[in-house]
């Protein structure tokens, strides 16, 4: 446990009573990272095709995998789809909802950077922020979710505002990148990984912890395809609660949950 005083040592922030830190923890470069993951895989004898998008399956013996130029057959099939499941398979989808978070980064700060070295930090707020320093002297910053998973016109001046709550020394400095994406939450917090039936397994809804989780998900769902399922069980056995999968009804759940979430934040504030 840090006190208030060792987080300022580290990060020049009052916006902190106290924080977590966890020396078995790290952060990586996530392109990098996935592919060295495709390298490996390609050099095992797996097949990767980018820009190939599955729209339909097909279940029978084996699976048809309909793709826009083409099909896939498999005896098992892996949905490792996370937050763009699409409709491919409605069970799998009504435990997840896509949620969508945002990120910008600064520009270089120089002497002004008020992180001193290169931890990532976060906070607890269930619509949290989550930023690290980078190599060349920016802050990446992390956060604001939209409630229909759109994207605001003004999401780089959102997130500019989030990070002066943190940093307000900071003020004048702009955001000169941002991009945005989807990830897959669950209602029970945990990540799905199981077995729906005729040879078809699903592994998704990491709730934003997807870069570490799924190393392990990958080699306990490959084990009970292999026949060895004894850890798979473990996450088999876990209840994650329904979903509605509608369109039109998953909207408005998901920002009843986004509008609770920043109500529970401000009381807790």
């Amino acid at each position: 446990w840090w006190e208030k005083d060792q987080i300022q040592q580290v990060a020049n922030t009052e916006r902190y009573l106290g924080g977590l830190f966890d020396s078995n923890s790290a952060h990586m470069h996530p392109l990098n990272y996935t592919l060295g993951l495709a390298e490996a895989a390609i050099s095992l004898g797996a097949s990767v095709f980018e820009n190939t998008p599955a729209i339909k399956i097909e279940q029978g013996k084996p699976h048809i995998i309909r793709t826009p130029k083409g099909q896939v057959k498999a005896k098992q099939v892996l949905l490792a789809c996370n937050a763009y499941l699409d409709g491919l398979n409605r069970k799998a989808q009504s435990v997840v909802l896509p949620v969508a978070s945002y990120i910008a980064v600064t520009e270089q700060l120089g002497d002004r950077q008020p992180i001193s070295n290169m931890m990532a930090m976060s906070d607890l707020n269930n619509s949290l922020d989550y930023y690290r320093p980078t190599p060349d002297g920016r802050i990446l910053f992390g956060g604001v979710n939209h409630p229909f998973n759109g994207e605001y016109s003004d999401s780089k001046e959102r997130l500019r505002q989030r990070m002066l709550k943190v940093f307000p020394q900071l003020s004048d400095v702009k955001m000169e990148y941002h991009w945005g994406g989807l990830f897959a939450v669950t209602r029970s917090y945990m990540p799905q990984i199981d077995h729906l039936g005729n040879d078809i397994y699903v592994s998704h809804g990491y709730t934003g912890h997807g870069v570490g989780l799924t190393n392990i998900a990958g080699r306990v769902v490959a084990e009970a395809m292999s026949g060895t399922a004894e850890r798979f069980d473990v996450f088999a056995r876990i209840k994650h609660g329904w979903i509605p999968t509608p369109e039109i009804l998953r909207k408005p759940a998901l920002a009843m949950a986004i509008w609770k979430a920043r109500l529970e934040d401000s009381l807790g504030s």
